[in-house]
């Protein structure tokens, strides 16, 4: 994992889908500085593309940690298309756009 400061979480995430338009899912797990277990969840997307299910698992942790009063995150995410998407102005397909900004919002959120 590396070395977290004292006070931040880690959001993990992972989507996947199988085949470009097909079933998917998500995963998630949040942990403290020391890489402990604070809460994991899984679920299933329905039919989605594989790029569309990991955004939707880093929006869903990004959910979850503003409900628990998280305010320091380290978000790890596997796809660098997500990355990209998040941390520039590239949206890729339109249909994630609406995705996208939502996850930007919660990233401004400062509590």
């Amino acid at each position: 994992m590396g070395t977290i400061e004292w006070g931040w979480r880690v959001l993990n995430t992972d989507g996947a889908a199988k085949g470009n338009l097909g079933p998917a899912g998500a995963g998630r797990v949040l942990r403290d500085d020391k890489g402990e277990w604070i809460i994991g969840f899984s679920e299933n997307l329905g039919y989605c593309s594989a790029i569309k299910a990991e955004i939707r698992a880093v929006l869903r942790g990004l959910k979850v940690a503003k409900e628990v009063c998280i305010h320091k995150l380290w978000i790890q995410v596997d796809s660098k298309a997500v990355v990209s998407m998040l941390t520039n102005h590239i949206i890729g397909h339109p249909e994630n756009r609406f995705l996208i900004q939502q996850c930007k919002t919660l990233l401004d959120w400062g509590g």
